[in-house]
């Protein structure tokens, strides 16, 4: 009698793990992860060195802006081309506006960049950033830019915010 009653129990709990398993995705789907990260992709241009404007989300309406705080061109040859850039990027939407601290370098060879930084003020203050950008020559020219202007088009990766 005890042993039917212990593989009853057993039996319910391995049900009961089971039926939860085949419900928890569904409930995983059904909520809504508002802390999840975000990736931000952007156009600018340099208007009057060192500020910059653009837009980002491919919409002309989005504003985005930013300042490079620092460029610094390697005078090593052996590290041909290599700029170290300090810059401030604000992307302007709303109640999700943030601006953000971001710090790496370009190879001015083949125009690509990697810079990460944190999100100062606004929207995930405290959130860690990544960018990446390509620079376009101004002969190229990129959708929404100035005629003649060198763009650059990049995202920004928008972690999750910091947790209290």
């Amino acid at each position: 009698m005890r042993t039917i009653r212990i593989r009853r129990c057993f039996a319910s709990f391995v049900a009961a793990i089971v039926l939860f398993l085949q419900i928890s995705p569904a409930v995983a789907e059904g909520r809504r992860d508002n802390n999840r990260p975000v990736d931000v992709t952007f156009t600018k241009w340099v208007t009057t060195f060192p500020l910059m404007e653009g837009f980002w989300g491919g919409d002309l309406a989005n504003k985005f802006v930013g300042e490079v705080f620092q460029r610094q061109v390697s005078v090593n040859p052996a590290l041909n081309g290599i700029i170290r850039l300090e810059a401030i990027y604000e992307v302007q939407n709303g109640d999700r506006s943030f601006t953000a601290l971001i710090r790496g370098g370009t190879n001015n060879v083949t125009g690509a960049a990697l810079l990460d930084g944190v999100v100062l003020a606004g929207w995930r203050t405290g959130a860690r950033v990544h960018v990446e950008f390509d620079t376009i020559p101004g002969t190229t020219g990129c959708f929404g830019a100035p005629a003649g202007k060198t763009c650059f088009v990049g995202t920004i990766h928008v972690g999750r915010a910091p947790q209290d």
